[in-house]
C-alpha cells in the first residue's frame, strides 16, 4: 500500500465545475500560482469543491507538449471499479451532471467544466 493509503477511498467532490475549471485554467496559464500544499488547495477551492480529509498530500504536475503524461489511477481504486462495474448498460455509469446539460452551455463553459472533470477524475 502507498504511504498515504487509507481504508476508505473518497473522491474530490466538485460543487461548481465551471469555477473549478477556471481556477485550474488560471494555474495552467500562470495567471495564478498553483498551491504548494494540500491545505492551500483546500483554501483555494473551499467554496467550489470538497477535498476529503483522506488526502494527505498534494502533487501538481503540469504536462508539456512534447511529453505524453500517462496518469494512472490508483491501483486499488481501479481494482474496485473493475469488480463493481460489469456488463450492465453504461446508462447508469456516474458522470458529472454538466454532461447532461452540455447543449445548454456555451463552449467556453463546457470547456471549463471538462477541465475540472479531467483534472480530478479517477476511473471509478
Amino acid at each position: 500500500m502507498g504511504q498515504y493509503m487509507t481504508d476508505e477511498l473518497k473522491k474530490v467532490e466538485i460543487h461548481d465545475y465551471q469555477a473549478f475549471g477556471q481556477l485550474i485554467t488560471e494555474y495552467a496559464t500562470g495567471a495564478k500560482p498553483w498551491p504548494e500544499t494540500l491545505e492551500g488547495l483546500k483554501q483555494a477551492t473551499k467554496d467550489i469543491a470538497t477535498i476529503p480529509d483522506t488526502y494527505k498530500a498534494l502533487q501538481v504536475i503540469q504536462a508539456c507538449e512534447e511529453v505524453l503524461l500517462l496518469r494512472l489511477p490508483p491501483r486499488r481504486m481501479t481494482e474496485e471499479s473493475l469488480a463493481k462495474y460489469g456488463d450492465a448498460s453504461a446508462k447508469a455509469y456516474p458522470l458529472p451532471d454538466f454532461y447532461a446539460r452540455k447543449d445548454e452551455m456555451s463552449e467556453h463553459d463546457f470547456y471549463l467544466s471538462r477541465v475540472a472533470d479531467y483534472t480530478i477524475a479517477v476511473c471509478t
